[in-house]
């Protein structure tokens, strides 16, 4: 089984932990790095190549959209999941999975659906 390349963007350490916690008991393996800013972001990318990006909808100072704006730009085929707390969030600009509050459930079998086919 292939290692997921997990690229989180997520200013919240405690939702960050509680997606690891969620992936590991899923039994999913991943290497994920975490970047919370459009800065630390680049950082990331700099020496980190995903094979699958998960960002929240709202950062303070930056937007999860304009993440994955960033993110298809760079790799156009890479898959893209948003997360939001609101079960009517705006439409990613980008082809992208968007997972409400109500649907957070279903990221582990999702993940685990793209590493099977890695």
């Amino acid at each position: 089984m292939a290692t997921l390349r997990i690229l989180l963007v997520e200013d919240c350490a405690d939702d960050a932990d509680l997606l690891r916690f969620q992936l590991e008991d899923a039994g999913l393996v991943f290497d994920m790095r975490g970047a919370s800013s459009e800065r630390t972001l680049l950082d990331t990318l700099a020496t980190f190549t995903p094979t699958v990006a998960v960002s929240d909808l709202n950062l303070p100072g930056y937007s999860g959209l304009s993440a994955l704006a960033l993110l298809h730009e760079r790799w156009p085929g890479l898959p893209l999941v948003l997360l939001t707390g609101a079960d009517d969030a705006p439409a990613p600009p980008v082809p992208a999975t968007v997972l409400g509050k109500s649907d957070l459930h279903r990221l582990p079998a999702l993940l685990a659906g793209l590493q099977a086919t890695a």
